[in-house]
């Protein structure tokens, strides 16, 4: 049924031309005329407010970026140290599609709290956070071995040493074990800046990552307690944790990886 005009003559203030006020309220269920002038200005005015409300709420349910309404997916919220490439993998989605949907031009720059929408998704996961996901990033340049480039983290005997190549008897390790009792202190082997200190990764424990110059890392894990907080700057020999057996150690030992970016190195190529 047409919206008569004497109604939106009403909604207008302009009710006087088609036929008289009085006339026009008495058929509105509210009950019979007479009506106070004020009362008509008030019901016009509050007219007014919710076409106002209900337009403001329908710009405000679209989805962002012209992600369609009626396409399935989820939202996934970035969590600190997430990388765009792990959250992709993990949701086993293609890269360049969420990146365009999501007028994404640089996959290496996604902050924290940013909703990247999921297309196809029926659930959010949990995005795992790995070492080489902090690690990442930064121009590769060659590698140069220099024997005293780092120093001991701490004083004990080496009880596994670096091998990537997993063979039946024996598994990949990414660093060296250094055996020492529970409490002893650790020390950054270089100075540098704190990028990493948490227990969230699996295996790990708590753990310690620090970024020198020349996009070099160290890694610091199972330790008892971590000293020191994220983006704290570390000098060479500054106390940084207390040896432990967190994650996935069998005794009190500290877990010593070199990196530069991601690629891993033989610790003892550069500790004296």
């Amino acid at each position: 049924m047409p919206f008569p005009n004497i109604y939106r003559d009403a909604l207008s203030g302009n009710a006087g031309r088609s036929r008289s006020r009085r006339w026009l309220f008495s058929q509105w269920p509210f009950g019979q005329w007479p009506w106070p002038k004020g009362h008509l200005r008030f019901a016009q005015r509050v007219a007014a407010l919710l076409m106002v409300v209900l337009l403001l709420f329908s710009v405000g349910c679209r989805h962002p970026r012209n992600v369609g309404s009626n396409q399935r997916g989820v939202y996934h919220i970035v969590k600190r140290h997430q990388t765009f490439w792990r959250i992709c993998k993990t949701y086993g989605v293609d890269m360049e599609e969420v990146a365009r949907i999501n007028g994404i031009k640089d996959k290496t720059k996604i902050k924290v709290g940013q909703r990247i929408f999921i297309p196809g998704a029926r659930r959010v996961l949990k995005v795992d956070i790995y070492v080489e996901d902090v690690t990442a990033g930064g121009r590769a340049t060659a590698v140069r071995y220099e024997k005293g480039r780092f120093v001991w983290p701490v004083e004990g005997q080496v009880m596994a040493t670096f091998h990537t190549n997993a063979t039946a008897e024996k598994r990949r390790h990414d660093g060296i074990d250094i055996s020492a009792p529970a409490g002893t202190t650790v020390r950054a082997a270089d100075s540098g800046k704190v990028v990493y200190s948490d227990n969230k990764m699996r295996g790990y424990g708590n753990l310690i990552i620090i970024e020198h110059g020349d996009h070099f890392f160290t890694i610091y894990a199972h330790n008892e307690e971590n000293l020191v907080k994220e983006e704290v700057p570390v000098k060479q020999g500054d106390a940084i944790a207390r040896v432990g057996k967190t994650g996935s150690a069998t005794g009190p030992h500290l877990h010593f990886e070199i990196r530069k970016g991601s690629t891993l190195l033989d610790p003892s190529k550069f500790l004296p």
